[in-house]
């Protein structure tokens, strides 16, 4: 018996031994790659025999976390004392350790430093070092515990997270982005109307769904919002929901330890910050899990309202609501009738169709309201302008379009615009691909939850089974189908309904088993829970990677655009104006008052030359032509296609083919400023002749 136990022992220290020397080989090699970027990036100066600060400062870093790797790896026992004094104060244990993670991110988003350490390599070691540190201070050993380093990497993701969504919360004037400053305008004209000079009894015709608009467009409820709110504001509506929706759906699980119920939301963040996701879906999605607190009636009224608002705010999403609230109810394990296979259906149909009589309550409301206005004999009169007022707002009727949900919307939808499957693979638009990215997105929640399922036996019968396939199967493909729509496939976007059914498989499974089969595995240190840490860092790493701080124009040249587009409108405000683009100039008050033209907005026109709307096109011809407006605003206009594989190329030639060319044909810039993404057109005193340009 002694034997064995000495062989035991034995075995465990050549285990032992060999994890050091592991780690130790992981710790040199990251070092090393991180060494020789340092290197190539100063080798100039070090040749010259210059010594730069920035250079000390990451030679000391280096050797330092070597240092402390090293003693952490072989010697632990000489950061005893230092763990005692840390493990002494928790609240300030905690604070370090946030301290450490925000670190390097304060480098890589905020610091002119970080444009030497701007090799991956670099990144890679400071990150890691962050979060292997942070994790030590957070352990209650003296050593790296599983739920420390899980810790640590949730502290970091979401630090990054939040800060790089942030970043841009300040008063720049000009767009910060392809659309921003329209977007702004866009939000603004429902609760803003009163900024404009504009019939106060009409509505502001916008290319928006009125479901973001009113959303975003909350903001000019309050009195003087400035661009840094609007920004702000922004901000806020792709960051907090997300993690709200996450906290409410495990809100329910019984037991549920508040540091982890806490801990998980924020993930929920991270996971579908991903996207990202528009907020309407998930305050949809958010009212459907509020219902999984009351008995069926309440339910079924909060599944009626997410139908409605879901669909006011994307035509794609029309049964989301509907499978979210099915998918809850017919699995979840908790609910009393769980035992009852009777009630369980019961609920599901009962909130399935709420969830689609909303939507199409919305969707034929005015011919349900014409119904029961009729049986009341009042006139049509209002019903009729109620609708006008609706279209006016959300923007989103084109003209001619069929009704939504019929079989020639269907068609009319598919066909409007081309399909470019080659989004689907890695190109220039989106670097991984949406096939790829998607899969990087969810494999280590999928790998996770096939672990659990067959070592644990989720028991879900045939019905709920499907119910999960069916849902699933049908999210990702309307997902795809739409992120290869020409003007689609950035970023996973469009895969929104995918992803958020995929976190409410993810909380059904937590509450069947697999949160407490996590924390046993955290706990036991077994190897199925180092998945939680590519879980928690993949949705930050790529633009980790990548991240560097924003770089705005010298305030001096930015103030000149500014004051040079004041010029010309002071001196044409008795004439027409075109803001083609820039229009948040005319929502902050940067610009003298003018008479607002809505028409010709430049993401309006971009989705028509999408589509290769000639006739949409035909009145600003016209207005081209007569030379209507004294000044059009818009961003740097060029006559030059780009072809196929480069990025938004297809968007950029049937741009360039139906506004560029005619805007160019009889305006011409008279300033142009690069730096800020602005040009001010005046007419032209006769038709541009130029080699092979044929002008409308």
């Amino acid at each position: 018996m002694e034997k064995l136990v000495k062989e035991i022992q034995r075995i465990m220290r050549q285990r032992e031994l060999l994890k050091k020397i592991i780690y130790s080989m992981i710790t040199l090699f990251v070092a090393v790659k991180s060494s020789i970027a340092v290197y190539e990036r100063y080798a100039e100066f070090l040749q010259k025999g210059s010594i730069v600060v920035s250079f000390l400062f990451i030679g000391l870093v280096t050797i330092m976390m070597l240092g402390f790797f090293g003693l952490l790896i072989w010697r632990p026992m000489i950061l005893q004392p230092v763990f005692l004094l840390k493990s002494r104060f928790a609240f300030l244990r905690r604070l370090l350790a946030s301290l450490i993670c925000f670190l390097p991110i304060y480098l890589y988003i905020f610091h002119r430093w970080s444009e030497p350490y701007h090799a991956q390599p670099i990144r890679l070691f400071l990150y890691a070092s962050a979060i292997i540190l942070s994790a030590w201070v957070l352990s209650h050993e003296n050593q790296i515990t599983m739920g420390a380093l899980v810790s640590a990497s949730l502290c970091f993701s979401t630090l990054f997270a939040v800060c790089s969504q942030f970043r841009d919360v300040n008063n720049y004037p000009f767009s910060v982005g392809w659309s921003e400053g329209n977007r702004m305008w866009d939000y603004s004209v429902l609760f803003g109307k009163h900024l404009y000079h504009w019939p106060q009894d009409q509505t502001i015709p916008a290319y928006i769904d009125i479901g973001r608009q009113s959303l975003w467009g909350a903001i000019f409820l309050l009195p003087r919002v400035t661009i840094a709110m609007m920004r702000g504001w922004n901000d806020f509506l792709f960051t907090l929901p997300y993690a709200i929706l996450g906290w409410i759906l495990l809100s329910k699980t019984d037991g549920l330890n508040k540091k982890i119920q806490f801990a998980a939301g924020l993930w929920a963040m991270l996971f579908l910050m991903q996207g990202p996701i528009y907020t309407p879906l998930v305050i949809a999605a958010i009212l459907v899990a509020v219902g999984r607190k009351f008995s069926a009636i309440p339910a079924v009224l909060l599944t009626f309202l997410a139908g409605i608002y879901a669909v006011m705010s994307r035509s794609t999403w029309v049964v989301a609501p509907a499978a979210f609230a099915v998918m809850l109810a017919f699995i979840e394990k908790r609910r009393s009738y769980d035992l009852n296979p009777r009630k369980r259906w019961i609920r599901s149909i009962l909130l399935g169709i709420a969830g689609l009589l909303g939507a199409v309550y919305y969707l034929k409301k005015d011919s349900i309201l014409e119904f029961f206005k009729k049986i009341a004999d009042v006139g049509m009169m209002t019903a009729q302008g109620a609708q006008d007022s609706i279209e006016s707002i959300s923007g989103t009727t084109v003209r001619n379009a069929p009704a939504m949900l019929s079989p020639e919307w269907f068609q009319y939808f598919l066909t409007r615009q081309p399909l470019l499957w080659d989004r689907l693979w890695p190109n220039e638009t989106y670097q991984p691909g949406i096939l790829l990215g998607l899969l990087t997105a969810i494999l280590p929640l999928i790998l996770i939850l096939v672990f659990w399922a067959t070592q644990e036996k989720w028991n879900l019968n045939f019905w709920q089974r499907f119910v999960l396939i069916l849902g699933q199967g049908a999210f990702l493909g309307v997902g795809i189908l739409i992120s290869v729509k020409i003007g689609g496939g950035s970023n996973l976007h469009n895969l929104d309904m995918f992803l958020i059914g995929l976190l409410i498989i993810a909380v059904l499974a937590w509450e069947s088993g697999m949160g407490n089969w996590l924390i046993e595995n955290m706990r036991t240190e077994k190897w199925v829970s180092l998945l939680l840490i590519p879980a928690i860092l993949i949705p930050v790493y790529h633009e980790a990677m990548q991240i560097e701080p924003k770089k705005y124009p010298a305030p001096d040249t930015t103030m000149d655009a500014v004051q040079k587009i004041q010029q010309f409108v002071a001196a044409n405000t008795d004439g027409e104006i075109l803001f083609m683009d820039q229009r948040q100039m005319l929502t902050f008050g940067l610009v003298p008052p003018i008479t607002l033209i809505a028409d010709y907005e430049k993401k309006w026109m971009m989705d028509e030359a999408m589509a290769n709307n000639g006739q949409f096109f035909q009145p600003y011809i016209e207005d081209l032509k007569k030379q209507r407006f004294d000044i059009i605003i818009s961003e740097p206009l060029w006559i030059k296609f780009q072809g196929e594989g480069l990025d938004f190329s297809e968007e950029n030639d049937l741009f360039v083919k139906w506004v560029s060319i005619p805007t160019l044909c009889y305006y011409e810039p008279q300033e142009t400023f690069l730096e800020q993404g602005v040009q001010i057109l005046v007419p032209r005193s006769q038709v541009l002749q130029e080699e092979g340009i044929v002008c409308p």
